[in-house]
């Protein structure tokens, strides 16, 4: 359905009517608010549709009524993605302004280093290139294509140790790279001191891992240092108990979920889908934001339009 008939379905009421009509429970996934892809006042506008049409609840408030039977009864969680700061700068005032709880997927040991998320570093760094520069780190790296994106994904396949030689060779060919106040808002993580400004009965945290690796390419070891350690430094630093876990990318398997089951309560997928009675509590799946409120509005009817 494209954005035509998405916008006949808002303005008739039908993607409402019949989304509001499922006995299902919904969980909607953002990253950052506040740059192009999200503006603050179409953020806030989205918050404003939501609330009025459903039932806005924390993500363990939607996991308890889950659990214990509870009709579904409209209920929405929002969850958001990364740890960034600009969900303190941006996202929390609207969230704190209309008494909408959320929960703030982080990743302590970016916190702790100040870094970026390996990706938006590797992003914002080869989108600067000019494109024989970008042709040539990605012919030495192995790449198999020179656009920006393709390198990104293809890095994801990577072990952690060939990705992080590529990572080097993008900052070793852009060596006079320095963020731009705009990249600065969309990229720069959370700081220790951000969390005191967050309500923990509106903003709950969960764990995104340490360093957002891509899971299913660590081995063992790595993969129980990133889950458990995540977990243990966010509890010693916030003091407050984090049970809930979403998995960087989406991206997981049999020996991934099986940690995070050791290790979590519950965990939050990429996989687009109703939140049903019987879902795996570690597989739970969420439905990505969007800016455009007729597309949003039919995801929440189908969250694979």
């Amino acid at each position: 359905m494209g954005h035509f008939l998405h916008f006949l379905a808002l303005c008739s009421g039908l993607s409402e009517r019949l989304a509001r009509r499922q006995l299902v429970r919904r969980v909607v996934m953002l990253h950052g608010v506040g740059g192009p892809d999200l503006p603050v006042p179409g953020f806030e506008a989205l918050l404003r549709w939501m609330q009025s049409r459903y039932r806005l609840v924390s993500l363990d408030t939607l996991l308890e009524n889950l659990a214990s039977g509870k009709p579904a009864g409209g209920d929405v969680a929002l969850t958001f993605d990364d740890g960034l700061r600009n969900h303190l700068r941006h996202a929390y005032p609207v969230l704190k302004r209309l008494g909408i709880p959320a929960t703030y997927f982080v990743c302590p040991g970016l916190i702790e280093s100040g870094r970026w998320l390996w990706n938006h570093e590797a992003r914002a760094r080869l989108n600067r290139m000019d494109a024989p520069t970008r042709t040539s780190v990605a012919n030495l790296a192995g790449a198999p294509q020179s656009a920006v994106e393709p390198i990104i994904d293809w890095m994801k396949t990577l072990t952690p140790g060939k990705r992080q030689d590529v990572e080097q060779r993008i900052r070793d060919a852009s060596p006079d790279f320095a963020p731009t106040s705009e990249e600065s808002d969309r990229f720069d993580p959370l700081a220790w001191d951000d969390f005191a400004q967050l309500d923990p009965a509106l903003i709950t945290i969960g764990s995104h891992t340490m360093s957002h690796p891509i899971l299913p390419t660590l081995d063992d070891a790595s993969l129980r240092w990133e889950l458990h350690e995540s977990r243990a430094l966010l509890e010693a630093r916030l003091r407050r108990t984090v049970d809930l876990f979403c998995y960087p990318n989406g991206s997981s398997d049999a020996r991934v979920r099986a940690v995070a089951r050791r290790t979590y309560r519950a965990a939050v997928t990429t996989q687009e889908g109703h939140v049903l009675a019987g879902v795996d509590p570690i597989a739970i799946p969420r439905i990505p934001v969007s800016s455009h409120l007729p597309l949003l509005a039919w995801r929440m009817l189908r969250p694979t339009a």
